[in-house]
């Protein structure tokens, strides 16, 4: 069963006081985490933990290992923010000690490997959420709260896009390095948006990566099709072969009665011209600093909402509030550990399709990739 999203927005509002640490103090803790903990009253970072030889400046204590760290505090919970490969044992270890975990995605390697960390978390009393914060963006949340309106109908269709130009410095690092690039580090969003826009798992999903003449890779182009009940589907296209302009991720949800799009990147723009339909003349302003969703019924459009300049810091930070709230109401996680399982397994599955050159019916893969778990 999915978890769905408070009918609002949270606030900032008595939270519950925990302390916490983060393991990785790369460029996603220092550009999401770390300003996203600092967003969420009663939250405090009390130290972090990066191998390297000179720790990087920050405001709390940096060890280089984690059992140095503990030797020295006990954090109620831990942030993972370091390479996928590393999730598994880090993930287990923590709870181990008896510490929350919020880790960063792909949740892990294997449907194996997340299975068994859920179920330690469950027996150990302690919470596992995975960082899928474009959840938590604002323009996804509106776009959320319209379907079933009366207004928007029923979600009939989802389609999303990226045009990404590759350069070498988004490339480098272990990222760039990794084969399974793109819908290992960016698709795993898109296939979790679907989940949480229909609030279901898909029955089939196709996948094709086309490798254009480069036999080794990585996966820049993914053709993505999920399906899901009452013949509703989504299409997912990520182009990272495009020389052409950088489009971060457009969506569009078609209701049975408007549609809602969605895009994150900003925008500055003004427009005048006349509608096709009814032949009036029209006049558009759009300021958004780093994202917006608008609904639109023919040529009549109204826009929702937008996002804040610090975009992924901020959902990432909502993300954070939503957590704290579970933990005191004692209730699961729109983005907990069990149900990023089925995202993982989109995620995985999309792989294996395009390996296949088939479809994947998706309940068969969970239950055949989990069957004697490692």
């Amino acid at each position: 069963m999915m978890i769905c999203l408070r009918g609002k927005l949270l606030h900032k509002e008595n939270l519950m006081n925990m302390t916490v640490v983060i393991i990785g103090l790369g460029a996603a803790a220092r550009n999401i985490h770390i300003p996203a903990c600092h967003e969420v009253p009663g939250l405090e970072i009390i130290g972090g933990i990066e191998p390297g030889t000179t720790p990087p400046q920050v405001s709390f204590p940096v060890f280089r290992d984690v059992d140095s760290l503990f030797r020295e505090i006990s954090p109620d919970a831990a942030i993972i923010a370091t390479p996928t490969d590393s999730h598994y044992p880090l993930c287990k270890e923590l709870l181990q000690r008896g510490c929350h975990v919020i880790c960063e995605k792909p949740f892990t390697e294997t449907l194996a490997q997340a299975f068994e960390i859920v179920e330690l978390a469950e027996r150990q009393e302690l919470s596992v959420v995975v960082n899928n914060e474009f959840r938590f963006m604002e323009c996804h949340l509106a776009a959320k709260r319209k379907i079933g309106e009366p207004d928007f109908g029923e979600l009939c269709f989802i389609e999303m896009g990226q045009t990404f130009y590759t350069t070498e410095d988004t490339e480098k690092g272990w990222r760039g390095a990794d084969p399974q690039r793109t819908c290992k580090e960016f698709g795993i969003h898109a296939l979790d948006l679907c989940r949480f826009f229909y609030d279901e798992e898909p029955a089939t999903l196709s996948a094709r990566m086309p490798l254009s003449g480069r036999k080794d890779g990585p996966d820049y182009l993914n053709l993505i099709d999920l399906e899901f009940s009452s013949d509703r589907y989504a299409h997912i296209t990520l182009d990272r072969l495009s020389r052409g302009r950088h489009r971060y991720l457009d969506i569009r949800l078609d209701g049975t009665e408007s549609c809602v799009e969605t895009s994150i990147g900003g925008n500055l723009s003004f427009a005048a011209g006349i509608k096709p339909g009814t032949k009036m003349p029209y006049l558009d302003f759009d300021f958004s600093w780093s994202s917006s969703a608008y609904q639109w019924q023919s040529e009549n459009s109204r826009k929702l909402t937008s996002d804040p300049k610090n975009l992924f810091a901020h959902s990432t930070a909502n993300l954070l509030q939503d957590w704290l709230h579970c933990l005191e109401d004692g209730t699961e996680s729109a983005c907990s550990g069990r149900n990023n399982i089925g995202t993982l397994a989109c995620m995985i599955a999309a792989y294996e399709s395009a390996s296949r050159g088939e479809p994947i019916r998706m309940q068969e893969f969970i239950q055949e990739a989990t069957r004697g778990k490692e």
